[in-house]
């Protein structure tokens, strides 16, 4: 997370400074550019892809409880936090119903 945060800033921010005062290091920072992403990135990344596609299939109506529920019988063996989790950080919400408002009023003289 901080390393993001380095590599986005880095355009204003000297590397060796912001490094300074997040208290890490600069070379931890140029070796985690290198590094390959982490098995765990790798399947949040293939998670991810099929949380849209459940998500888009239902007409972006299912929350995380239905999606979780998608995505075990798809044979993934996730949490429905990690499932929320993931929504959360790509911007995937379910669309809600309106409310039913009432726009006559019922006269009792007729």
């Amino acid at each position: 997370m901080i390393f993001e945060f380095i590599a986005a800033h880095r355009d204003e921010y000297r590397v060796s400074r912001m490094c300074d005062v997040l208290g890490v290091s600069s070379s931890g920072f140029y070796a985690w550019q290198d590094r390959e992403p982490s098995i765990r990135d790798q399947e949040n990344a293939g998670l991810a892809i099929d949380i849209r596609q459940v998500f888009v299939r239902s007409r972006q109506t299912y929350d995380s409880p239905r999606i979780h529920a998608e995505l075990q019988a798809m044979g993934w063996s996730v949490s429905r936090k990690r499932v929320a989790r993931l929504m959360r950080m790509h911007g995937i919400q379910a669309k809600r119903k309106q409310r039913y408002k009432t726009t006559t009023k019922f006269d009792p003289a007729c």
